[in-house]
């Protein structure tokens, strides 16, 4: 679907990265927009559910909303309806089969229906398998780009990498296993509601509608979109977004059709307020091929901020890895590290890890729990003498092993909350004086069985110990690292980009992700050179 009927009618608004498409303009318009037709059948759509409820939070805090007594009387549930995913849109619209996996007992049954499902070992524990599953994955991509399975396997880089440990013709005969069951079980996935949506006869009567992120929308989505903007009023249909930040091509979306359309945008946003100056003329640099193939250029002014940007040559030493350990180790700003290849995880935990710093994947927890860090730190001092409060005990005996424990953790329900000593827990009968010898917690740990889990368990000590002989327990930056795709949309302060890549790639690709991964910074950033001997950029690393 390339939008044949509809793109006269769109209005692109187009913005570089931290420029205010959403939480600037998009407000600014739907205020105008409410004052013309109300909010009853003004459509917001986005991608992702987080970013869906970062909207209607917004929006919800609009004097017009507050002042709306018919919109107040269910506030939540009036913008739920109204401000949306394109999924969640379709599947209200055409309301026919329950959410696979909504049940519990989902999963597990398709694994018994369909034994080759499985064929990845521990696949029955995925959590959240319709993005996680090769066979999912594969099955969705090839959907979002409007393309069979074999069509989808023929056409993609690298498939058998991508989707291991399956080939296609596993896939295929699984997929048509699982649509038997869906329909059997009377069930639809995401795929389902999509095509549900423009399968339908029904009109859908909007006054005025906007696409955030309007660049990733694939091929089933747009068809949808076209649907829902037939009957809008006075043209107000609105994509807002960045065609050069196109990186969903592989699951459908589009660039080719979005950089053409940002040729005569409706509107061009060019107020930068995020990127210092420093980030701001790197991104232009890695993005300005781009601009020049499409013949166009676009204004994108930085902050007020200077920044820098810094070369590394790689993780184990330099001077630019001494300053960028040292703004970590001396600030209270956040730092993302972000990537490519999962690979770069081989050489980026191991040092995080050295110099024992807390850190996260984006949108995860931390590595290990303050709690748990401060049991094995705080534990020698308990058993000296040195009072902890409750919350620090029942942290105790949630990582202490049973054998250890006189008492199950009832015993807190009737405590009174306040600092208690080791003596006190051992007087009680909570505790066993046997261990009051065993300063290190670690001997004092809950037991885990199998080699894997052995292992995995002592990598974890190795790492509790460096946070705590790095004096990290109280470390005030904010550390987290995710791929491309996961960070897009995300701002943090500081940026550590690697640019390692593990086989060839089209190269405007190659482009639009760098110039993601970068523009999430606000001050500096560290660009990590290839580990790998392939390189993100170059131009003998691409396939046309």
């Amino acid at each position: 679907m390339t939008l044949k009927q509809t793109q006269s009618k769109i209005r692109f608004v187009v913005g570089p990265p931290g420029t205010g498409k959403t939480h600037i303009w998009i407000l600014e318009k739907y205020k105008e927009l409410y004052k013309l037709y109300g909010a009853d059948k003004l459509i917001l759509l986005s991608h992702t559910n987080v970013a869906t409820k970062e909207l209607r939070a917004a929006i919800k805090n609009l004097d017009e909303i507050k002042n709306d007594p018919i919109i107040q009387e269910d506030v939540d549930n009036f913008l739920e309806k109204r401000i949306r995913t394109i999924h969640a849109y379709c599947k209200a619209a055409v309301k026919t089969r329950r959410e696979v996996f909504s049940k519990k007992t989902d999963y597990p049954e398709l694994l018994k229906v369909i034994p080759l499902m499985n064929l990845a070992k521990g696949a029955q524990k995925i959590i959240d398998p319709l993005k996680k599953h090769p066979v999912f994955r594969c099955i969705s991509e090839a959907h979002g780009r409007g393309l069979t399975i074999a069509e989808h396997w023929n056409s993609t880089e690298a498939p058998l990498e991508s989707y291991k440990p399956y080939n296609n013709h596993q896939i295929m005969d699984i997929k048509k296993a699982y649509e038997e069951w869906k329909k059997e079980n009377f069930i639809q996935d995401y795929n389902d509601m999509i095509d549900n949506f423009n399968k339908s006869k029904n009109p859908h009567i909007i006054d005025a509608l906007i696409v955030d992120e309007a660049q990733d929308s694939n091929v089933p989505q747009l068809t949808a979109i076209e649907k829902m903007s037939e009957h809008v009023k006075d043209g107000h249909l609105y994509f807002v977004g960045d065609p050069n930040q196109t990186i969903f091509k592989f699951s459908g979306s589009n660039p080719e059709l979005f950089e053409k359309l940002a040729r005569t945008p409706y509107k061009e946003l060019e107020i930068g307020k995020r990127c210092s100056e420093a980030i701001n003329e790197y991104c232009k640099r890695i993005i300005k091929p781009i601009w020049d193939h499409y013949d166009y250029k676009r204004v994108w002014t930085p902050t007020e901020v200077k920044g820098s940007v810094s070369m590394l040559p790689n993780l184990k030493g330099s001077q630019e890895l001494s300053n960028l350990l040292n703004k970590i180790n001396n600030s209270k700003e956040s730092f993302l590290f972000t990537f490519r290849a999962e690979k770069s995880k081989q050489w980026l935990i191991p040092f995080l890890h050295k110099y024992g710093f807390k850190y996260s994947p984006v949108g995860g927890y931390q590595k290990v729990s303050d709690a748990e860090l401060n049991s094995h730190y705080s534990w020698p001092l308990f058993l000296k003498g040195v009072p902890q409060s409750l919350d620090q005990i029942k942290a105790y005996w949630k990582h202490m092993d049973k054998e250890f424990k006189l008492k199950d953790s009832r015993i807190f329900k009737k405590m009174i909350d306040r600092d208690y000593t080791f003596q006190e827990f051992v007087n009680l009968g909570y505790l066993s004086s046997s261990i009051a010898d065993t300063t290190d917690f670690y001997f004092l740990c809950k037991k885990v069985k199998g080699e894997i889990a052995q292992f995995k368990f002592r990598e974890k000590i190795m790492y509790i110990r460096s946070v705590i002989n790095n004096n990290n327990l109280n470390q005030k930056a904010k550390i987290e690292y995710g791929n491309f795709h996961t960070v897009k949309g995300i701002t943090r302060d500081n940026v550590i980009i690697d640019l390692s890549i593990t086989r060839p790639e089209p190269y405007f690709e190659q482009l639009y992700l760098a110039y993601v991964g970068c523009s999430r910074g606000r001050n500096d950033l560290w660009v990590l050179r290839t580990q790998t001997g392939r390189e993100l950029g170059r131009k003998n690393e691409y396939v046309r």
